[in-house]
């Protein structure tokens, strides 16, 4: 009943934004948002209180800072049904680009490129963004536990130009993927439970996925860090930042150093604007 309803929502929202002028899209976030906040009252607690232990900020800041969470995830929902709509033309009145050349510079190298980002602004906008542009880009996605709402969604990505890389086949399928001079976007701020490094992540121990470290060590591609931060609805900006490449010969401890790099860069990007990331993920589960 719950998976039908959730499709029953999903072609609802989707037909309406399909119909409703952009910023009508808005309003319809901002009603997602809040029926979120609503109905997940202990996810929306546990949040609260990771971002008030991770900010070093009070009750009142947290609460209000949890608020504006919901509303740009509200927003995230509401902009990816409609991406697969939308035109070049469209991104580039969208998105503010910065650094844009690192990208393009790594890919000169052709041995592919890792794009390691995060869950920041609208993550899944990120990758239609590029896509838009011209660059062959590859999503590591997790299976969805509705199966008619992931065929849903991977039908959105792909439509729009986004290669869809299966966790449990995403060694092989990026390996391929960069041997053939691709970009594959690696999110790596989720826990990564018993596979993981364990590293800090604003000061607390957190497991975390090594694959960006390991794969650029096996293939010799580039990582380039890449942040997408909402500036409003529809309005966003993209910082890309010098690719980093990891040395064949680097022991585990080098490794480790490399990626605990890249966890503080996350960091500095959600501090800019923590409203942007995803509080709701269990980061810090593992060693909780």
């Amino acid at each position: 009943m719950k998976d039908k309803l959730s499709i029953f929502l999903y072609n609802i929202f989707r037909y309406s934004l399909k119909k409703l002028p952009n910023r009508a899209g808005s309003y319809l976030g901002r009603l997602i948002a809040f029926l979120a906040y609503l109905i997940t009252p202990e996810r929306r607690e546990h949040s609260r209180l990771n971002l008030k232990r991770a900010l070093n900020i009070n009750d009142q800041e947290s609460k209000k800072m949890i608020k504006k969470v919901y509303r740009n995830l509200g927003y995230n929902f509401a902009e990816f049904l409609i991406e697969d709509s939308l035109s070049e033309e469209d991104i580039d009145q969208m998105v503010e680009f910065e650094g844009l050349e690192y990208l393009d510079q790594a890919l000169k190298k052709e041995k592919g490129v890792i794009l390691y980002t995060a869950h920041l602004g609208n993550w899944e906008l990120l990758g239609a963004v590029l896509a838009l542009k011209g660059y062959k880009i590859n999503s590591i996605a997790r299976e969805q536990n509705n199966s008619l709402f992931d065929q849903k969604i991977n039908q959105i990505r792909r439509g729009i130009g986004i290669g869809i890389i299966p966790k449990g086949l995403a060694v092989r399928q990026a390996f391929k993927k960069l041997k053939d001079n691709q970009v594959v976007a690696i999110l790596g701020d989720q826990d990564a439970r018993s596979s993981g490094w364990k590293l800090k992540f604003f000061d607390r121990d957190a497991s975390t996925y090594a694959g960006a470290v390991q794969f650029a060590q096996r293939t010799g591609a580039a990582i380039v860090p890449a942040f997408f931060h909402r500036r409003n609805w529809l309005k966003h900006e993209l910082k890309c930042y010098p690719a980093l490449r990891i040395d064949k010969k680097a022991s585990e401890s080098e490794l480790k150093s490399e990626l605990q790099s890249l966890l503080k860069l996350t960091e500095a990007e959600i501090k800019k604007k923590p409203a942007d990331w995803m509080w709701l993920h269990k980061r810090w589960k593992t060693y909780s």
